[in-house]
């Protein structure tokens, strides 16, 4: 999800992603369980804004609100769900999935809008006005992951455990495919580090 920060002075930030919270990973006070991490968003355009604003809203309304905004991406983890598909149907490509961990995601954005809005500032660095909350849906997706998923066994994994397809002697699948569910972390450096392990497999079984 999304949460927008508006201040009452102008942002003139060039390169806003440089910050990541990892704290409430940890769960909180009443609720032991993984909430997922935040990080500053790149930058909003006037016309992302307009995209997500009520028909016919002027365009300076847009600009200020993209050039007085503070936005913050929050990540939960998506749980695997052996149901949900990607499947193809004629000439479309159609997904199936079932939400889940709502619970958690709602409480974790609730708890970071509390953050936003308990931030005091000193008057000449302006406050923070209003906060938008703002759930993404799949049209939006940042890091696909999983769809042939690893495993001990072929009955419910596509690759082994050194992602080697179960059927087929040479065939290995290292980007995010192998994944069998989605952390509420970027996948990326763990998606480099599993390409590494599987590439010391390779060179192990070849002889090298």
């Amino acid at each position: 999800g999304v949460v927008m920060a508006l201040s009452t002075k102008f942002n003139p930030t060039v390169f806003p992603k440089t910050i990541a919270v990892n704290d409430f990973y940890w769960g909180e006070k009443g609720f032991p369980f993984p909430m997922g991490s935040v990080q500053l968003l790149g930058n909003i355009t006037a016309n992302r804004v307009a995209a997500y604003a009520p028909p016919l809203t002027p365009k300076f309304i847009a600009e200020a609100v993209a050039n007085h905004s503070v936005s913050w991406l929050l990540i939960t983890e998506d749980l695997p769900n052996p149901n949900n598909r990607v499947y193809v149907k004629g000439e479309q490509i159609y997904i199936d999935y079932t939400k889940n961990n709502e619970q958690t995601f709602n409480r974790f954005m609730k708890r970071w809008v509390e953050v936003l809005q308990s931030i005091k500032l000193p008057s000449h660095q302006g406050h923070i006005s209003v906060v938008f909350p703002q759930k993404m849906t799949l049209k939006e997706v940042g890091h696909q992951c999983g769809t042939c998923r690893f495993g001990e066994h072929p009955r419910n994994s596509v690759l082994d455990l050194n992602c080697r397809t179960h059927d087929v002697d040479n065939l290995y699948v290292v980007d995010g495919s192998f994944f069998p569910s989605s952390s509420a972390v970027n996948p990326s450096l763990t998606i480099m580090a599993n390409a590494l392990r599987v590439g010391e497999h390779l060179l192990a079984r070849m002889g090298g």
